[in-house]
């Protein structure tokens, strides 16, 4: 069964230019895989940590609005409560992030090392996993993972403390 080996702190840093905080590695972080496979980030890698699609937070909060407007203006139970109860989900996932917080380092890490992982969908199955070993709910896991999935986008921030993989003049990889 996947587990994490090593979970060392991931203090925040500081900001990046997006005004996301940035997380940084004070020790080794290593995942084993279902397979036996290992995966270690290394001491000082950075990342931003769980990503959120911008839209959906505004939708969490027009229809959190949405429902308390209706109840205000005395709209039947039917009407308010089904968007009140999808916003008090919503808000609780937004709150839950942190729990899933190393399985996201892993990923960011994951999906840099293009070489080792040439089609992205293999490091969000790992993630996946990683969200599973971390005891992270179903109910979060699975919305995440299908939102990475989807998303396919390759992070590739800077790692000053690390040098570059160049192939073709792509950064497919820090070591």
């Amino acid at each position: 069964m996947a587990r994490f080996l090593a979970t060392p702190a991931l203090p925040a840093v500081g900001k990046r230019p997006n005004g996301k905080t940035e997380y940084r590695a004070s020790g080794p972080l290593i995942f084993e895989d279902d397979d036996g496979a290992r995966y270690t980030v290394p001491t000082g890698w950075r990342s931003d940590g769980v990503s959120w699609p911008t839209w959906l937070r505004f939708a969490i909060l027009a229809i959190g609005a949405a429902a308390v407007a209706l109840w205000a203006l005395g709209a039947p139970v039917w009407v308010f409560a089904p968007a009140g109860a999808w916003f008090a989900l919503s808000a609780a996932f937004w709150l839950l992030k942190p729990k899933a917080l190393v399985p996201a380092f892993l990923h960011d890490w994951l999906c840099q090392q293009q070489l080792a992982f040439p089609d992205k969908r293999r490091a969000d199955a790992i993630f996946y996993r990683a969200m599973r070993a971390r005891g992270v709910s179903v109910l979060y896991r699975w919305p995440m993972y299908q939102w990475v999935k989807r998303r396919n986008q390759r992070v590739d921030w800077q790692q000053p403390e690390f040098q570059p993989i160049v192939v073709d003049g792509y950064i497919i990889g820090w070591e």
